[in-house]
């Protein structure tokens, strides 16, 4: 018989992933339907025949006639040596059936397909950012399952120390408000230092001096930096509410921390989730005040703080509204800002940023009417691929791996991406 499949070496091809998973499942049933795919795989050079095996037939080593009986131990070593062969060639025989190499066939499409799936339904990265979602993101801390793959002892040890090390440091911050100053040298309260804000202020200034953008890509971040980074973040914001138990100064510097956070991270969520907080504590500071119960510089933030970090959005945006029209909070003579004005600046700047971004998205019917998209006064072309032939203008590099910032395209009037085709 020549039905039996050879033996075959595997090798997914990644960019084939979407031409699998749009295969008709039905096909799969049939026996037309497999040989096709099958073909497919053989085509594509995803599995490649080997050569075929040489088969044994040669049959267990019997003994010859001797007058002396065997012993019940070599009888039954010489009994299952027989069924053994008996059963290797009834393997052989099955295998060499049109079902089986159908069947062979049709195991081999659906690894094919399921392997499909898997990496772009159920890869680990997007599991991630998955659990990190808003909707399983309740504000609480017990992000239980960060990973389905199983953890290395080492692993374990460092999250156990990582998530221990951030329950004592939130722990000492929330004790650090609550204990009163030391006394001074001469028996009155001691200078100002409070471990809370300390800790907050470093933190700011190791985020102000990152690269923009510098959190935004999720994917390159391990699990355990999405868990930390929303530990800070859920007590950061119960720092900034005025009934937290910090004080004055700690809740200005939550406050400025999450923004500088939100900003990094580069994402609509996180922005809304700050304005979403200023407002909260805006509206307790506003019963505070009908009470009779607010304090001096209560419900501010700083306003070059702020304003450092709008303006960074506004520079990336390359806006064509007129700057006189943008709106920006009120400065105090402390140099401070309303947390509720500085929520009302940055939601108006996002809502400009998707205006001008749908504007400049051209539809049929905007091409229908004639209308023309809406071109930013500064834009930055980033370049990257092969540069055999000197075709992204960037030197003599043949080869640029990284999206590198082109000056010499400064002058374009719109936004542009080059990259050169790969050669598959």
């Amino acid at each position: 018989m020549a039905l039996m499949i050879p033996p075959v070496k595997l090798k997914w091809l990644e960019h084939l992933n979407s031409s699998w998973i749009t295969e008709d499942s039905e096909s799969i049933a049939t026996r037309e339907g497999v040989s096709v795919l099958y073909s497919k795989l053989l085509a594509n050079k995803e599995a490649v025949l080997l050569p075929q095996q040489v088969l044994c037939l040669k049959g267990p080593q019997l003994p010859d006639f001797e007058r002396e009986s065997l012993s019940s131990d070599e009888q039954e070593h010489y009994l299952d040596a027989l069924l053994s062969s008996q059963l290797a060639l009834a393997k052989m025989v099955c295998s060499d059936s049109p079902f089986a190499a159908a069947l062979r066939k049709r195991v081999l499409v659906l690894q094919r397909i399921f392997y499909a799936l898997s990496n772009k339904y159920h890869d680990k990265g997007k599991v991630k950012q998955q659990q990190h979602s808003p909707e399983n993101n309740s504000g609480s801390t017990d992000l239980h399952s960060v990973s389905e793959r199983p953890r290395s002892s080492t692993d374990a040890l460092i999250e156990m120390g990582v998530r221990t090390g951030l329950s004592l440091l939130f722990a000492l911050l929330r004790q650090s408000w609550m204990m009163p100053p030391p006394p001074g040298p001469g028996g009155g309260h001691g200078g100002n230092i409070n471990l809370c804000n300390d800790v907050i202020h470093t933190a700011i200034d190791v985020v102000s001096s990152l690269p923009p953008l510098s959190l935004a890509n999720e994917s390159k971040i391990p699990p355990m930096g999405l868990d930390c980074l929303a530990q800070v973040t859920t007590f950061l914001k119960g720092v900034t509410m005025p009934n937290s138990g910090a004080d004055i100064l700690g809740r200005r510097l939550a406050s400025e921390l999450l923004l500088g956070l939100a900003s990094q991270r580069g994402s609509l969520r996180y922005l809304l989730e700050w304005i979403e907080m200023a407002l909260a504590a805006s509206a307790v500071v506003s019963t505070m005040e009908q009470n009779e119960l607010l304090q001096n510089q209560e419900g501010l933030i700083g306003y070059d703080c702020f304003m450092n970090i709008l303006m960074q959005m506004r520079r990336s945006l390359g806006s064509s509204a007129d700057r006189s029209q943008w709106r920006e909070p009120t400065r105090t003579s402390d140099g401070l800002c309303s947390l509720y004005e500085a929520a009302l600046c940055l939601f108006e700047e996002v809502c400009r940023m998707a205006s001008d971004y749908s504007r400049t998205c051209v539809s049929p019917d905007s091409i229908q009417t004639g209308e023309a998209p809406v071109v930013s006064e500064t834009c930055e072309v980033y370049v990257w691929g092969s540069n055999s032939s000197h075709q992204l203008v960037e030197g003599t590099q043949e080869k640029i791996l990284q999206p590198k910032l082109a000056a010499s395209f400064a002058d374009a009037q719109t936004s542009v991406c080059c990259r050169a085709a790969r050669l598959l």
